[in-house]
Order: structure tokens, then C-alpha cells, then sequence
């Protein structure tokens, strides 16, 4: 998660951050989170539903586009408001081919903006509306948890990747401040509430069925809208699968660790990446008991390439095919102490794992009550202990599996779990969950979990694929097309077992 939206890969690998990023993408992004945040919530308000239009802005490619005005606590309706921004793209279909039931796309992050993925998803979903909503706390939905002080941050050049940890919580934490400060509940910008939006904007656009397409985070999403709101639901695709009731915090490290050894059995299994990279899991070890030691000095960055910024782009680069495919040069290059050749081997940026759009306070409000509040520091803990190797990686900064991950979620108050989030999805619609066979953060043995509860449940892991492979390899592509034209089929998944990497 080429990409078509911003990804919600930072959930994972939030520790590559101190190496070269779009500038001018973020300082875009700060230029308009300002006014985002400053709108607040409406007060008191009767919970309507009606689709207020407004025009496109520049950067969102729609038919129209729009605000849905939804409860804040949908437990009072009658409370204060606030406001969700909507994006329709129309059916390009002639008429009499057009469906009636539309596509709502459901982002990933959380914190990344639904809205912008429509321009790709109208070219894969030809016959239907498509819907991408910027959840609440997102985007261009008042309000937005933007955080100002984290954007800054993640644009200095100047600070070692050592010092980037205690900033980072200072920033996140002064940010809970400022945005509690204005009014917001952060307690209240929760997955259960954004669940219940869907419904919303479902009843302020006029559909009677709906479809769901949900990505990394967004199939949670998709989960609590199968749990809480089932009845217009037609179909329903989970893209890289966050079971429910999985505790990521603990089980996170152990993903990455098993889909790196994947990416071992799969260069061992090729003629090409066994002659070109002989064993490339001993040279593996090799480069982290080196990098220990002796770090990489990368030209015209504040930071060294040690063992636990190296793992940490192990992991950004598996998210993607081509990362992966790289990813045996990388190895040899980093045991060879070639700083030079290590930064230019791979395309892939080490912050390319983050949204240049990310709105953090939304990520820790959903990440915080609905995945760490379920979570203990020792259950993280065992979990670290299971794959030592990327505990110093995934503690760069508080990520959802990093030590500081607890201490991130006390300092916005948001310790509390949010009800029944962890409960598993128990649902009779149809519903196709996809696994890339080397995805670091939603890996192919979390499947099972995911699908134990759905009745009509069609799980596919894609061979060859990474992190979101129903809208970045042909073959998902297929398989997501075919099924939401008829849910009540079985997919017939061959070309599933079909994909290769090309090792370079």
C-alpha cells in the first residue's frame, strides 16, 4: 500500500522518519492542517444527515464532493456535531451497464484520507459510485487531529535517529494538549464511531446496499461496520486483514520477522536470487552484528545507518513488490559497509512508509483504545522477546509495537478500550479477506482469525505479493473485481498461486 493512496503503513514503521521525504508535500499539508484544526466542533446540532455539496478541492478527483454532518457520540444524537468531508466519483458505466450499489472505500493509516483514492479505484470499479470519506479526525473533516509539532518534526534533517524517540513524545503529547484545548474529545474519535459514520454518509448520499472495500486499517474499519451497522451491507473486501480480536501490539514483531523469512525461503527457492545472493539469511545476521558495531554514515543525513534503522528499512521496503525484490541487494550491500551503495540500491525512501498527510492525533485516538488499551506491557514485552532482532526497530518512535507505545497513550488519556473493539466479527455477508504472501504488518497467518465468525468468508493469500495486493497486483485486482460483481460466487483464485518475485 504502484501506491494509490496514502498508506497505512505507518502503524508498522513509524522509525524511518529521519531520512529525506517530500518536503513540499508535507509543508502542503501543514499549510492547510492549520485551518482544518482550527474549525473545532459544532455545538449541539439534532444529528442530521444531509449531504451539504461544496466544491472539489484541487487535489481530490471526484464527481462532487461534499460534508455529511454526524454526531460526535452517536450514543446522543442531539449532541455536538461534526463535520465529514465525502468525495462521490459517478459510475463511468453507460446507464444500463451502471450498478446501483456503490463502492465505499475505507483508508488505511489510521489517519490517512479516503478521499484521495478515487481516481485510481473509478479505473478498477468502472460500473459503480465510488465513495471515499475522510474519516473523522482526518483529512479535510472538521475537525482534524492534526498535529503541527509532529509535522515539524518528521521535517528536521538535523536530528539523529537516537534523539527522534523523546521529540516525538513531546510532540504527540503537546499535540493531545492543544487539540483537548479546543474542545475535542479524543476519546470519541474512535474506530466504533467512525464505524457508525459509514451508515451516516450511507443515508445522507441515498443508497439503500452498499458495498465495503477496506484497506490495512480500513479492514478494521469494515469489521466494526460489519458488527455494528450489517443490514445495507452487500459485499465486503478486507485488503492486508487486521483480525479484531488479534492483539497487534504483541504480535506485531512476530509478523515482520516471519514475513523476512519468507523473503529468505523465496530466494532460496530461485535458481537467479540463490546464484546472485548465497545465503542471503546468514548475511543477514552478519550485517546486523556489523551494523551493531560499526554503523553506515549516509551522506547528507543527521543519522547512521545502525542495526535498528536498518531493520526498520527491511520492513518499509516489504510493504511493496518492488521493495521486496530488492530487498537481497540491500543486505549484501549494508554487509559490505558501502554507504554509498546502500543508499542507492533501493528506490524505496526510509520515509516512505509514512503518509506526507497523516493525521496523528486520529491515529493514536483509534490506535490507542482500540488496539493498545487491549494490550499489556508485558504481552508487548514476550512479544519483543519473540523477534529481539526488531524490538530496537519497531522502538524508533512510539509505534504500535514500540516500548513507548503505553506511555504515548497515557499522556493523551486515551487508556480506556473502546467498547467491544476487540471483539471477533461474527456476520453472514459475503466477504473476500486478502493476504500479500510477504506482508510485514498484516501478515497470511492472521487469515484465519479474521474469517473464524464470517459464514460466507473467501480467504486468498496472494503468492508474490506484499503489503495491500488486491488494488496493487493484478491478480487482487481480479479477484476484487469478480467478487464484488457477484459476492455470492466463489472466487476462483488460481492466479493466487501464480506470482513470483524477481529478485535484483
Amino acid at each position: 500500500m504502484g501506491r494509490i493512496k496514502c498508506r497505512p503503513q505507518a502503524s508498522a514503521s513509524l522509525g524511518s522518519t529521519t531520512l529525506a521525504r517530500s518536503r513540499t508535500a508535507l509543508l502542503r499539508a501543514l499549510l492547510w492542517v492549520c485551518w482544518l484544526t482550527s474549525a473545532g466542533v459544532q455545538a449541539g446540532g439534532g444529528g442530521g444527515s444531509a449531504f451539504r455539496q461544496v466544491a472539489c478541492p484541487a487535489e481530490v478527483r471526484a464527481s462532487r464532493c461534499g460534508f455529511v454532518t454526524a454526531p460526535l457520540n452517536h450514543a446522543h444524537l442531539s449532541g455536538p456535531q461534526i463535520k465529514l468531508f465525502v468525495a462521490v466519483q459517478g459510475a463511468a458505466a453507460p446507464g444500463k451497464l451502471a450498478q446501483s450499489d456503490p463502492v465505499f472505500y475505507l483508508e488505511g493509516g489510521p489517519g490517512a484520507r479516503g478521499s484521495l483514492a478515487l481516481r485510481r479505484l473509478a479505473q478498477v470499479f468502472p460500473e459503480r459510485d465510488l465513495v471515499g470519506i475522510d474519516q473523522r479526525g482526518v483529512g479535510r473533516s472538521v475537525p482534524a487531529l492534526d498535529c503541527p509539532g509532529v509535522y515539524a518534526l518528521l521535517l528536521r534533517q538535523d536530528v539523529a535517529a537516537s534523539a527522534v524517540a523523546p521529540l516525538f513524545l513531546r510532540a504527540l503529547a503537546a499535540c493531545g494538549t492543544a487539540l483537548r484545548a479546543q474542545g475535542v474529545r479524543l476519546e470519541l474519535f474512535d474506530t466504533t464511531q467512525a464505524a457508525l459514520n459509514v451508515e451516516t454518509v450511507r443515508r445522507a448520499l441515498g443508497y439503500r446496499r452498499i458495498n465495503l472495500y477496506g484497506s490495512s486499517y480500513g479492514t478494521r474499519l469494515a469489521q466494526e461496520v460489519l458488527h455494528r451497522t450489517p443490514a445495507h451491507l452487500r459485499a465486503v473486501v478486507l485488503d492486508s486483514v487486521i483480525p479484531a480480536s488479534r492483539d497487534r501490539v504483541a504480535q506485531s514483531p512476530l509478523a515482520a520477522k516471519q514475513a523476512l523469512g519468507r523473503v529468505f525461503a523465496a530466494c532460496a527457492a530461485s535458481v537467479s536470487c540463490r546464484s546472485h545472493y548465497p545465503g542471503l539469511a546468514a548475511t543477514y545476521r552478519e550485517a546486523l552484528d556489523q551494523l551493531a558495531t560499526a554503523p553506515l554514515r549516509i551522506v547528507g543525513s543527521a543519522g547512521r545507518i545502525d542495526a535498528q534503522m536498518f531493520q526498520s528499512r527491511l520492513v518499509s521496503m516489504m510493504y511493496t513488490r518492488q521493495g521486496v525484490s530488492e530487498l537481497p541487494g540491500l543486505i549484501v550491500v549494508a554487509r559490505s559497509g558501502d554507504a554509498g551503495a546502500f543508499d542507492s540500491v533501493a528506490t524505496q525512501p526510509f520515509g516512505e512508509s509514512l503518509s506526507d498527510a497523516l493525521s496523528w492525533g486520529a491515529f493514536y485516538a483509534n490506535e490507542c483504545s482500540g488496539e493498545v488499551a487491549y494490550s499489556t506491557p508485558a504481552r508487548l514485552s514476550a512479544g519483543l522477546d519473540a523477534a529481539p532482532e526488531f524490538a530496537g526497530a519497531l522502538s524508533l518512535v512510539a509505534g504500535i509495537s514500540s516500548r513507548d507505545i503505553f506511555r504515548a497513550s497515557a499522556s493523551l488519556h486515551l487508556t480506556r478500550p473502546a467498547p467491544l473493539e476487540n471483539t471477533a466479527v461474527r456476520s453472514g455477508v459475503p466477504v473476500l479477506l486478502l493476504a500479500g504472501e510477504f506482508d510485514p504488518v498484516t501478515p497470511p497467518e492472521w487469515l484465519p482469525a479474521a474469517s473464524a465468525g464470517l459464514s460466507h468468508a473467501y480467504p486468498v493469500v496472494v503468492k508474490g505479493a506484499a503489503h495491500g495486493p488486491g488494488l496493487t497486483t493484478e491478480c487482487g485486482l481480479s479477484l476484487a473485481t469478480a467478487f464484488i460483481t457477484d459476492p455470492t460466487q466463489a472466487p476462483e483464485k488460481s492466479c493466487a498461486n501464480q506470482g513470483l518475485i524477481r529478485f535484483r
